[in-house]
């Protein structure tokens, strides 16, 4: 995926009612997705991507429903998770739309755990499109930027 970064320089010009309600309806996508993932349901998860949707990322790149089982297993495997999406860029061309997402993940194991809490900095970049029923993922390469191990808490 290209993004052309210049796409958002100002001026920024502010958009109409009807791009205002898609910018609002693509940028849920994510929401929702780390939603899904930290109240550990995958139809909630899965449910924000077409049935053709392609990712790529840490675990390598494969068809929607074989990449996602993988990363929500991944994130099952902890205690509890927390995905916090800060900043977002949209860029809207009709029917379809570039979303960059930062997000912290922060997975925490259980107490007395061996296996280590992980925060990880990623940005998803998702490419959406409008369907009939609304818009949705057909792309997203999730880049991590940084991560941080430390134990996990001590055993009460």
């Amino acid at each position: 995926m290209h993004y052309d970064l210049g796409c958002w320089a100002g001026p920024i010009a502010p958009p109409d009612a009807n791009e205002l309600a898609d910018r609002y309806a693509v940028s849920q996508l994510v929401k929702v997705y780390a939603l899904g993932v930290d109240m550990r349901d995958y139809d909630l998860t899965r449910s924000v991507f077409a049935d053709e949707a392609f990712a790529k990322g840490a675990l390598g790149e494969a068809a929607i429903d074989e990449y996602l089982p993988k990363v929500y297993g991944g994130a099952s495997a902890y205690a509890a998770t927390q995905h916090n999406i800060t900043n977002q860029h949209i860029e809207m061309k009709g029917n379809e739309a570039r979303v960059l997402s930062y997000a912290i993940a922060v997975h925490k194991s259980a107490p007395g755990s061996e296996q280590p809490n992980m925060t990880i900095g990623v940005q998803y970049r998702d490419d959406c499109r409008r369907f009939d029923k609304g818009w949705l993922i057909v792309g997203r390469e999730a880049v991590s930027q940084w991560s941080e191990i430390t134990p996990a808490a001590p055993a009460s």
